[in-house]
């Protein structure tokens, strides 16, 4: 959090000492020495007991680990405590350096942390970021990420307090990342505070409470858990983000909590803290006597941890708040105490040094940048030459290899050839075996309009006949003397004339209805056995689906005299009409059916004559989509090749009675030469849906 004061875990250092084992003791130090996220305060029961296992040590490591145990729990009580604690930390640390050198180089970042967070707490942000940037420095030397992501989160409160949100906020991101890789939930919801405070600064107020109610309720999972979470600092972040959104009910009752909660702590910064802030509720609310108590209690208690910030704010609160009630001598003592703050703070040295350290990193990371992008040009060179060998070796095996590769390129070429002769040869064999599976039904279908016009002819002759006997007769006032030289005595019907010439005239009609009929189904026939022309055509999809089920099921009656389906027809009543290829989409649709009669044909194998085969097909008109189901109730498919069926050569019929092309062309012919889709549905044992999707 913004004045996140993470500590070494608090070690039992009277179960370190039982520990005769120097490597056993070494390791657990080692354990002692990582950051991990203690926010718990220093009650005096535990100052007494680490006072007193300080004294009982008798290895300077866990001296030096104790001592920074110390000088962390009493940054918030006892500021003056904490620096001597973690001077003296630093001195033992860099005397044990040769004895103990790998726990020294550990231990070094984490102390001049700590210091520098110390200093944040006391005000002085210029030697807070010095050390911090030091800190960060010897914890990346060292790989540390628990220590990288603690120097970067302190890195940005000094950035908070020097109100460069957006440096704040970049650093709290890189370490709230590098907190979630390395499993550390508390600092993570700490980093998440942090930035809802940035938010809460800038006045972002709906982002400020989500990020708020977040950490708070992450808190609140465990009430009792005063380690992970920070509880005071919490509550007035709480108490800020509700302020921002309007609710000063409960803002203050996050305020007046915080206080409470700190005191429980010990918790003297954030006693401050909270103070500080419901006294500037209650100015607010123009609420006098509150105001100036709890300014006056965030005065006393940031005395005694030298909380300048807090001094500072609470000075400044309370000289408004005298000048506003015209009681001038105590606003200007007011007055001169928050420039005396302020001056600690940030005066013009101050304001010097740390314009110099910022000035000072910035050249170092410059300095850094140089190195690398020289390390990565020099890096470059190496790989260029490096490469340049490999590509003359390759050049050379390239080179000796090549009539190789010309040969074998050679030969795959005229195997390709081959292939595509004969992927040809296989698709013609399959469209000429469709058209064979036609055969016997165009036969019958051109035998039907072919009885037709023979029928009629007939007919048509026999009336020719009766019409030219009508003829030879006289008609009464033609020739009126011709009957008594004729000796003729019939008189001309011209009402049976004229009947039999229109009769004459339907038979025509019929004989050339039937003879195109019966020249539309050679021209289907031709058109299917030869290749698509490749221009679409917008075709009645209801009479193509009807022509080739006809087709389809006479071509199979005339084969097997034993061969019978019911058809169920539901065709579509808008007619529905769509661009495509006619030979290609009757190709699609003659092998769905006989694929279907198929499949109710050898159910009826194994099921006898009490097996009634139906195929139904049905057309729909879908917004833009022509459908058309193709449903048998033959045997099914079985789940385990439902999907290999459309792959091609993959048949399920016996050897020399398909060649496994049928639906792998389908597919081909619906997908990609009509942008549509071919779909099957199939429960073993109940029947197969093939569902043909084409655009209109």
């Amino acid at each position: 959090m913004n004045n996140c004061h993470s500590t070494y875990a608090s070690p039992n250092f009277s179960d370190l000492l039982k520990h005769k084992s120097h490597r056993a003791l070494f390791l657990i130090l080692v354990g002692l020495i990582l950051p991990n996220s203690s926010f718990a305060q220093l009650s005096p029961e535990k100052q007494a007991a680490f006072h007193k296992e300080l004294k009982a040590a008798k290895n300077d490591t866990i001296r030096v680990a104790a001592l920074a145990q110390l000088g962390s729990r009493y940054r918030f009580s006892d500021i003056d405590s904490s620096f001597f604690y973690i001077d003296r930390a630093l001195e033992l640390n860099a005397k044990i350096k040769s004895k103990y050198e790998p726990f020294s180089m550990r231990e070094m970042p984490f102390l001049l942390s700590l210091k520098g967070a110390t200093f944040l707490e006391s005000g002085k942000l210029p030697e807070s970021l010095e050390f911090q940037f030091e800190a960060l420095r010897l914890a990346e030397a060292n790989a540390d990420k628990s220590m990288i992501a603690l120097a970067q989160n302190r890195i940005g409160n000094t950035y908070m307090e020097l109100a460069d949100y957006k440096k704040a906020n970049e650093y709290y991101r890189k370490s709230m990342l590098l907190f979630k890789s390395i499993g550390d939930k508390a600092f993570y919801y700490n980093e998440m505070s942090n930035i809802g405070n940035i938010y809460e600064l800038r006045k972002m107020r709906d982002s400020a409470l989500y990020f708020q109610k977040i950490v708070y309720d992450a808190s609140q999972k465990d009430p009792n858990n005063r380690v992970d979470f920070t509880i005071p600092e919490v509550m007035f972040r709480m108490g800020n983000a509700h302020k921002l959104n309007g609710d000063n009910q409960k803002a203050m009752w996050f305020y007046k909590r915080g206080i409470v909660e700190a005191n429980t702590d010990n918790d003297v910064r954030n006693l401050t803290m909270n103070n500080l802030f419901l006294a500037k509720l209650y100015s607010e609310l123009n609420v006098a006597d509150s105001t100036l108590k709890y300014a006056r209690n965030a005065i006393l208690s940031g005395k005694k941890v030298s909380f300048r910030k807090g001094l500072y704010d609470a000075s400044l609160l309370l000289n408004e708040f005298y000048a506003s009630r015209r009681e001038y001598d105590s606003a200007h003592k007011y007055l001169s105490l928050a420039m005396i703050e302020k001056d600690s703070l940030m005066g013009v040295e101050r304001f010097q040094k740390l314009q110099r350290i910022v000035l000072d990193e910035q050249e170092r990371d410059r300095e850094a940048a140089t190195k690398l992008i020289e390390n990565q040009n020099r890096q470059r060179q190496y790989v260029l030459l490096a490469g340049i060998g490999i590509f003359l070796i390759i050049a050379s095996l390239l080179y000796r290899n090549n009539r190789q590769n010309k040969k074998a390129n050679r030969i795959l070429q005229h195997t390709l050839t081959d292939l595509k002769s004969t992927q040809s040869q296989l698709i013609q064999s399959e469209k000429m075996a469709s058209l064979g599976e036609l055969t016997a039904g165009i036969a019958h279908e051109i035998q039907n309009p072919l009885n037709f016009v023979k029928n009629f002819s007939e007919v048509s002759n026999e009336l020719v006949d009766e019409i030219l006997d009508e003829r030879r007769k006289t008609t009464r006032g033609l020739c009126p003397n011709c009957m008594e030289h004729s000796g003729i005595n019939d008189e001309r019907d011209e009402t049976l004339v004229d009947e039999i010439l229109s009769d004459i005239k339907q038979n025509l009609e019929k004989i050339v209805h039937h003879g195109r009929r019966a020249d539309g189904i050679v021209k289907g026939m031709l058109q299917h056995s030869r290749a698509s022309s490749g221009e679409k055509e917008r075709i009645d999809i209801n009479s193509l689906t009807d022509e080739y089920l006809r087709l389809a099921f006479h071509g199979l009656r005339a084969k097997d005299k034993m061969f019978n389906a019911e058809l169920v027809t539901h065709f579509d009543e808008k007619q529905p009409k769509a661009n495509v290829l006619p030979q290609d989409i009757g190709r699609v649709l003659l092998n769905l059916f006989t694929n279907a009669f198929y499949a109710t044909q050898q159910r009826k194998k194994s099921e006898g004559e009490s097996f009634k085969p139906t195929l139904e097909v049905r057309t729909l008109l879908n917004d833009s989509v022509v459908e058309i189901h193709v449903s048998d109730n033959g045997n099914g498919i079985p789940k385990s090749i439902i999907d290999k069926i459309f792959q091609p050569f993959f048949t399920t019929k016996p050897t020399g009675e398909g060649t496994g092309l049928g639906l792998s062309m389908s597919y081909d012919i619906v997908t990609k030469g009509h942008g549509g889709s071919l779909k099957v549905e199939s429960r073993e044992g109940n029947g197969t849906v093939f569902i043909v999707s084409l655009p209109t």
